[in-house]
């Protein structure tokens, strides 16, 4: 696979499938913009990109503020000519918790980081998407998007509703060079399964790059439509 000169927004990326995802794609040469919330992993990260090879703008980046997206854009539109694509890996949960036990603040931060952040960051970030020669954005599902299981109250919902969520932007920009995916890439040894399973041996759960093929699949797509 070949993505130099390629330029892919990864948030999460300072953990778990986004840095995963940050790591494979630097030893192609691919120019990376990590986004994360904690700084110290975005500046590991970095480092660990530039030893294989690859570029990287880290961001220090919190998706709950929704007020500062455009500030991101207005900074992004000045240092790249475009966006090749999004993987929206960033993701949280403190515990599983029976519906009936869930407060209001965390089902909204559920849904904050997981629904609204990935559709919010989309629409900021449109204008260098459709600069782009063939875009490939990617939304990251599970596996109660499909089946409902307890406990996962807002977390299984939001996942739930991305299905729809990137059905409804391609069917909005039809003749756009833009993709629109959901890949579920199952369970990951990352720290948020630990929280969900914390009974469950990590050595049975694959490791976030043992996740990654669907996701470079897409990816390998981008400029495939250019004329």
């Amino acid at each position: 696979m070949n993505f130099k000169d390629k330029i892919i927004l990864i948030t999460g990326a300072s953990s778990g499938l986004g840095k995963a995802l940050c790591l494979e794609l630097a030893k192609t040469g691919c120019n990376i913009i990590a986004l994360a919330r904690h700084e110290a992993g975005l500046v590991k990260l970095q480092k660990a990109i530039e030893d294989l090879g690859g570029r990287c703008l880290a961001i220090p980046f919190d998706l709950s503020r929704f007020d500062q997206y455009q500030d991101l854009f207005d900074a992004l539109k000045t240092q790249i000519p475009h966006l090749d694509g999004i993987v929206h890996a960033a993701g949280d949960l403190n515990r599983c918790t029976p519906m009936q036990y869930v407060q209001a603040k965390d089902f909204q931060a559920m849904l904050a980081i997981h629904l609204t952040a990935p559709n919010m960051l989309t629409q900021a970030l449109l204008p260098l998407l459709e600069q782009a020669p063939a875009a490939q954005i990617i939304f990251v599902s599970c596996d109660m998007a499909e089946q409902a299981e307890p406990n996962w109250h807002a977390y299984g919902i939001s996942k739930a509703a991305l299905d729809h969520a990137a059905q409804m932007w391609q069917l909005e920009h039809p003749q756009k060079k833009m993709c629109f995916h959901v890949v579920n890439p199952g369970r990951m040894r990352t720290e948020l399964m630990r929280r969900a399973y914390p009974g469950l041996d990590p050595l049975t759960i694959p490791l976030p790059s043992e996740a990654i093929a669907p996701f470079l699949a897409i990816l390998e797509k981008i400029g495939l439509h250019e004329s």
